[in-house]
């Protein structure tokens, strides 16, 4: 099934069937800044495990938190480096994705025990709407079409359609991946390059 979504202006009654189906443990693909992403409840280990088989990854693979903003985040990470803490309140919402020390709140959780959590605070109305909706973060995991440079809706539906609670239209989403920033040390470590600027940063490439 496809959800409809205004691309500006997600309609009202689209937010509110995502966020009771993520209530009920249920899964969907949305579209964020970047591509295509399965989401589902923080609180349900077992959709967590049903994103780790759709994707058909090991459960050894993190998985990314969706978060509202800095202040969310820093409920799941250890600590927040200054130097980091400065450039995610300005930078985001944003195409980035921050790796940061986990603390004992993602112990408890479906990911199992991490000593590293990926953060993203996504610039998309629709995930902007979901999250003033919810009290949690988002568990989620990029999708693409092997061998396009885009994957559409309709593609998504016809995969993945029957096993999740619905694909969220989105449009056609070109390949172009978050910048992922280690934000565990002293200073940025570049993890991947993707759509997030990075040319004010003294960087280092892993």
């Amino acid at each position: 099934m496809i959800l409809p979504c205004h691309p500006e202006n997600p309609e009202k009654r689209t937010i509110q069937r995502i966020v009771d189906g993520l209530s009920r443990e249920e899964v969907f693909i949305v579209p964020t800044d970047t591509v295509y992403a399965f989401i589902c409840s923080l609180d349900s280990p077992r959709s967590i495990s049903e994103l780790y088989k759709l994707k058909d990854i090991s459960e050894n693979q993190p998985l990314s938190l969706l978060c509202k903003d800095v202040a969310m985040a820093s409920h799941y990470a250890r600590t927040i480096p200054n130097y980091a803490f400065r450039f995610i309140k300005s930078h985001t919402p944003g195409p980035y994705t921050f790796i940061l020390s986990a603390n004992r709140e993602m112990d408890r959780r479906g990911t199992g025990k991490r000593k590293e959590v990926g953060i993203r605070i996504v610039d998309h109305p629709l995930h902007r709407a979901i999250m003033e909706m919810v009290d949690t973060p988002l568990v989620s995991t990029s999708i693409i079409c092997p061998d396009e440079f885009a994957t559409d809706a309709d593609y998504l539906d016809e995969q993945f359609g029957h096993r999740i609670a619905a694909v969220v239209e989105g449009g056609k989403r070109h390949h172009n991946f978050s910048t992922i920033l280690d934000c565990t040390g002293n200073h940025f470590v570049l993890v991947r390059q993707g759509v997030g600027d990075i040319e004010e940063l003294e960087i280092v490439t892993e």
